[in-house]
């Protein structure tokens, strides 16, 4: 697994998917090489292949293949890295478990599932009831397994599930010491990133996730906006009220929000998102930095 590799010059065998993949060039002999992020189940790792006819052999991998690779893992600026000998496609016959190599939410999707619909079902007011029961009827395929990110917070196989489920638990704890209409919060929690269903395409793995012309041109925001007009059990108050959740839960214009929260539930919402996705961060944080303690603790006391 890549949170047991070693840095002493250790070689490797192993079974990887590709996260990402690019051709690039060495700056002084301009030699191409390959810059590969390589994953599994306990975390991801950086890879390089320098000899390109020497090392690769078939077709060149692309995002969300599952490979076979031999290497030697060594320490960049105090970073694990692989240097690739050998690398190809995964066969059938190699006999890999892709339950160890794709990277999924830690829970099962149906349990997440679960969660949110006990959620669903505990809003009382009638038309936030039946406008969040049509959203998840509609998106409940997509929502098992769609990442919440390309690259960043949930970036893989029910991470958006994930991240919806785990705002919602949050939300029933904190609304205990601050109280307000948890029906709205719930509502807005369960619909604040439902674009990102339009926004990101992805693939079995997802690996593959990119984004789609919607995405690029519009974002999951507007997108979420745009999902809201099919919601015809609201009136024009509820509505308005679940439009400025999802247009403010990013706070500011630098991340995405023109406007501020500017109610109770709606300024739950963004810091609940916030919480969320920085927790999620100190996972991949913490992995990537066992091998240097005072990296980590540095790292701890900035807050990043």
């Amino acid at each position: 697994m890549i949170k047991d590799l070693q840095t002493d010059q250790q070689h490797i065998t192993g079974f990887f998917a590709v996260k990402d993949i690019a051709e690039k060039e060495t700056r002084e002999a301009k030699k191409k090489y390959l810059d590969l992020i390589l994953v599994d189940i306990s975390g991801q790792i950086n890879a390089k292949v320098w000899d390109i006819e020497k090392c690769l052999f078939g077709d060149r991998p692309k995002r969300g293949d599952i490979v076979k690779i031999e290497a030697l893992v060594q320490e960049y600026k105090g970073t694990k890295q692989l240097n690739l000998n050998k690398l190809r496609k995964a066969e059938k016959p190699d006999g890999y478990d892709p339950q160890k190599i794709i990277p999924k939410a830690p829970i099962p999707a149906q349990e997440m599932w679960t969660t949110v619909s006990r959620f669903a079902n505990a809003i009382r007011d009638e038309q936030l009831h039946a406008a969040i029961q049509m959203v998840l009827q509609k998106y409940k395929d997509p929502l098992l397994s769609h990442p919440a990110a390309k690259t960043y917070h949930h970036s893989y196989q029910g991470g958006l599930l994930q991240h919806i489920s785990t705002m919602l638990l949050a939300a029933e704890k904190l609304t205990t010491v601050y109280p307000c209409n948890t029906d709205l919060l719930y509502a807005g929690i369960i619909l604040h990133d439902i674009g990102k269903v339009h926004e990101l395409s992805t693939d079995a793995t997802g690996l593959g996730t990119e984004y789609t012309l919607e995405g690029e041109m519009l974002g999951h925001i507007p997108l979420g906006l745009i999902e809201l007009e099919h919601l015809s059990s609201l009136d024009a108050e509820k509505k308005l009220l679940l439009q400025h959740m999802i247009l403010s839960h990013h706070e500011i214009p630098e991340w995405g929000s023109p406007k501020r929260p500017m109610f109770k539930e709606a300024e739950l919402l963004h810091h609940l998102d916030m919480i969320d996705a920085r927790m999620f961060d100190f996972v991949p944080a913490r992995l990537n930095n066992r091998s240097n303690g005072k990296q980590m603790k540095r790292s701890l006391a900035l807050g990043i």
